[in-house]
């Protein structure tokens, strides 16, 4: 059942008597306001939520419940929003006759309707992202959106509520640790009662720090990541709010861009990707591509084309793991049968023999290659050809080549409108005694 706060004021009955115990009860109105924000990493959400309470001069008993929920009774909070001066928490109280309850005594020297701000922590509320990108037929351009899809499991229905999500890592340990030095304790245990506070109040620690930087972000124009340590997280807003039931999930867009350029790659890696090349999609998470305000979560990128008939042909898909602004975006998506790459050995020789004891020891092989690249399409591709080479390598191209690393050469050419390109290579290769490294050279 779905959680309710309910307002005693507690009432004399007759002048100079004693106070009763009858109770004047108001079931409290709906939220004003909700605020959700979620980390996924450690199944922590805080939640902050304002309500209208009604109060009368003296004392007050406002109730709260938590029964079916997954909420963290430990860590609710009452904070009066509205003549704070005025109103005073006595104490709080947990009845013993009812275990999912607690009581918050409360004197006010004020009368009316009072602003009031309730928080606490829940698990149960997860989110994730999914990305789709729709190009032109041509392939030149493309509408690109980005959702998020909340699951609400934690027992509680929210209405009307904003959506922050938590993207990257906090070092909740870290900070636990630090927390612990500066109360002068040692490290509590996993699942101890201090090691549960510890671990709240290094999140709610870390998600102001986070709520503040977006909020100076937003002022400047800057970047909100923040990096402390070996922590890199930053606090992802959802515009507008949203109703998220118990036990549904909500999808919402969160990224929009409707006309994204973007570069199409043809790689040849087949140490990576096998023995034909792939073709990558690549755009930046930039002003330039109306993307750009925030890192992009991790999720998963599909990718469609229009094919002129008022449909969407399929062309691939990625998981991509948290992009920073101006960072590239590239997606897989596929073998492309109208671009076909063949190598052939066109020549071998050995010479440079080493012996010992009447024995070949070592020997230098050189070897022609010849890689073929034909485009059958119409319009110019850009390649990229990847190779590795074990043991000590001389290699020597007419094309322009550059070490990739100390095994892999990689070379980028372009090729022509239904056209063929040639790259050849000479491979000299040391073996045996001749090998004095395991590298290669270029010349």
């Amino acid at each position: 059942m779905p959680r309710t706060l309910i307002l005693l004021a507690l009432i004399p009955l007759l002048a100079g008597t004693a106070l009763a115990e009858n109770v004047d009860l108001v079931t409290l109105p709906n939220r004003e306001g909700v605020q959700l924000t979620i980390y996924n990493s450690e199944d922590i959400t805080f939640v902050k939520e304002k309500r209208y309470v009604t109060v009368k001069r003296g004392a007050n008993k406002l109730q709260f419940s938590w029964a079916n929920t997954l909420i963290d009774p430990s860590s609710v909070e009452f904070r009066p929003l509205e003549h704070a001066d005025e109103v005073d928490i006595a104490d709080t109280v947990f009845p013993g006759q009812k275990p999912q309850f607690l009581i918050w005594n409360i004197d006010s020297a004020f009368e009316g309707q009072l602003l009031v701000e309730v928080s606490y922590f829940t698990s149960g509320l997860t989110w994730q992202m999914d990305y789709v990108g729709v190009t032109n037929p041509e392939e030149e351009q493309m509408d690109f959106r980005g959702h998020v899809r909340v699951f609400n499991n934690s027992g509680e229905e929210y209405e009307d509520a904003q959506i922050r999500l938590i993207v990257g890592n906090i070092n909740l340990v870290e900070k636990i640790a630090q927390l612990a030095r500066r109360k002068g304790i040692p490290m509590p245990k996993p699942g101890s009662p201090m090691m549960q506070r510890l671990q709240r109040d290094a999140s709610k620690a870390a998600f102001d720090l986070a709520a503040a930087r977006e909020g100076a972000a937003r002022a400047t124009g800057a970047k909100a990541i923040v990096k402390e340590g070996i922590s890199e997280y930053f606090m992802f807003t959802v515009e507008g709010t949203e109703t998220i039931k118990n036990g549904w999930s909500k999808r919402m867009q969160a990224i929009k861009s409707e006309t994204a350029k973007f570069e199409i790659v043809y790689r040849m890696r087949a140490h990576q990707y096998g023995p034909r090349p792939v073709r990558f999609f690549i755009w930046r998470n930039d002003k330039e591509h109306e993307l750009g305000e925030s890192p992009m979560p991790d999720g998963k990128i599909r990718i469609f084309r229009e094919n002129g008939k008022d449909g969407l042909s399929y062309l691939g898909e990625q998981t991509v793991r948290y992009v920073p602004v101006k960072a590239p975006i590239e997606v897989n998506v596929g073998t492309d049968d109208l671009v076909v790459y063949e190598t052939r050995r066109d020549k071998t020789e050995r010479f440079n023999f080493t012996f010992h004891m009447g024995r070949v020891v070592g020997w230098d092989t050189r070897t022609a290659w010849i890689d073929t690249i034909r485009n059958y399409r119409s319009k110019p591709i850009r390649f990229e050809l990847r190779r590795r080479w074990p043991g000590h390598i001389e290699y020597e191209s007419e094309v322009t080549t550059t070490s990739f690393d100390y095994r892999t050469i990689e070379a980028v050419f372009t090729v022509g409108p239904r056209d063929t390109f040639l790259y050849p290579a000479t491979v000299l290769q040391h073996e045996g005694k001749n090998a004095r490294q395991n590298r290669i050279e270029l010349k």
